[in-house]
């Protein structure tokens, strides 16, 4: 499992709208975005399938300003058909991709723990 935490300085729509664009080539399993009093939550789920049988990657990202600033969690999964053969370099590509796309509005990365 592969997770990131950021903090960027768009709103949580202008900020799902950018991680959508970056990943017009993975599947949107799910879309959501909630409005709770004066904060928003937005959550996107992608799927994507590894160039390896069997392989697939989940990202899962949620999107808030509860705190009165936006910030972005992705947490990667994966799964194949045998017990130790994930390919977590696509799960470390998917991120990477969100995070060149947040590049314009990055404020800064956010240490999570292991």
């Amino acid at each position: 499992m592969t997770q990131s935490r950021y903090v960027v300085k768009s709103s949580v729509a202008e900020t799902m709208d950018l991680i959508k664009l970056s990943q017009s080539t993975n599947e949107l399993s799910f879309e959501e975005l909630r409005q709770f009093g004066e904060f928003h939550q937005g959550m996107l789920t992608y799927d994507q399938t590894s160039m390896r049988p069997g392989n697939h990657t989940a990202l899962f990202i949620v999107v808030h300003d509860f705190n009165h600033v936006t910030e972005v969690t992705m947490i990667t999964t994966g799964g194949s058909g045998t017990l130790f053969n994930i390919d977590w370099s696509a799960a470390k590509g998917i991120i990477g991709g969100v995070k060149s796309a947040l590049k314009p509005v990055l404020i800064k990365e956010v240490k999570m723990r292991d």
